[in-house]
């Protein structure tokens, strides 16, 4: 979950960050105009509140802590609190426009949401660099972690992960389907309609090189089909839980590097993240490890003959009077 934690923190980042210069255009009060639609959908007006469109001091406020809230959530830092504060700022901005919303969007809405739940900060995080610095098992007062029993928070987190789980086995399963059902799809032209689609062209280059070679276009086609209907059926086995994360991961590169979905991507990555266990990062990062191994810094070299008594003396008269050192106790 913190592996999710930070590839999440990374697509909302790099979404904030991409659309800040034109954050009143498309939510702000140059806006105005998706009013009417985003009525339509009934959203809570303290919501709306939270993003003013009639207040552009109050609206480069809430879009700056909006901002902040990310980073902590990315560094891990207390995100049982920043969590929660992320998925209301967040939603509260997509309210202002109905027409930005995308599958983006809402998986990190669901992800978000599943993640209040669970234990974020457990590994590579502010949280717990703290925790070893002091030597807690919390960066939480204790009158508040002593109250929650620890089944209840381990329950919390367990069925964290089987949500954000279910969530993928549930995209991955319906997008098969649907697929299955296009006729471009089955006979494995679909890539090329969705590479010669303008919206989508952000290296125009890249995509003219990418639908002119036919094997990968019809390949990429049914491979993401079959890798999404089995995906349920393949992390059932380790070997092929791999593979099918290896591929189902080089698809979603692939969608964020020529058709320019990066917020997606990023965060169906993120959900990819769960099936990998602990056990299974500790192994590569000992193989890491072991392929780049820590430079040692050279000790001095020690004298293994003894020294004679003349030796000893001329020694002690260049080193002067012997003066005993002062130990500091450790705080």
């Amino acid at each position: 979950m913190s592996a999710l934690r930070i590839l999440l923190g990374i697509a909302i980042l790099w979404f904030l960050m991409a659309s800040a210069g034109d954050r009143h255009y498309l939510w702000g009060a140059g806006s105005t105009w998706v009013d009417p639609a985003v009525d339509r959908r009934g959203y809570p007006q303290f919501l709306r509140a939270l993003f003013p469109k009639t207040d552009a001091v109050a609206f480069d406020v809430s879009y700056g802590i909006l901002v902040a809230l990310a980073l902590l959530f990315l560094a891990g830092f207390a995100s049982r609190v920043v969590t929660p504060l992320l998925l209301l700022f967040w939603i509260a901005l997509s309210t202002n426009s109905v027409f930005l919303t995308n599958g983006g969007d809402v998986v990190i809405r669901l992800a978000l949401l599943f993640c209040i739940f669970a234990n974020l900060s457990r590994h590579w995080s502010i949280d717990a660099w703290w925790c070893r610095r002091r030597g807690v098992a919390s960066i939480y007062p204790i009158a508040v972690t002593r109250r929650i029993p620890d089944w209840l928070t381990a329950t919390a987190h367990n069925t964290a992960v089987i949500l954000c789980g279910y969530q993928v086995v549930l995209i991955y399963v319906n997008s098969g389907i649907f697929k299955l059902m296009g006729k471009e799809w089955v006979e494995g032209s679909a890539l090329y309609y969705a590479l010669n689609l303008d919206v989508f062209r952000v290296f125009p280059v890249l995509s003219d090189i990418a639908w002119q070679i036919t094997p990968f276009v019809a390949v990429g086609s049914w491979i993401s089909i079959w890798a999404q209907l089995l995906f349920p059926v393949l992390i059932l086995w380790r070997p092929t839980r791999y593979a099918a994360l290896l591929v189902i991961m080089a698809m979603h590169l692939g969608i964020g590097l020529l058709l320019g979905l990066w917020p997606f991507s990023l965060a169906m990555m993120a959900l990819d993240l769960v099936f990998i266990r602990d056990s299974s990062w500790e192994r590569a990062f000992e193989r890491a490890r072991s392929v780049w191994p820590r430079p040692v810094s050279e000790k001095p070299a020690t004298r293994t003959e003894p020294l004679s008594s003349e030796a000893r003396g001329r020694e002690l008269l260049s080193a002067g009077p012997h003066r005993p050192e002062r130990v500091r106790a450790r705080c």
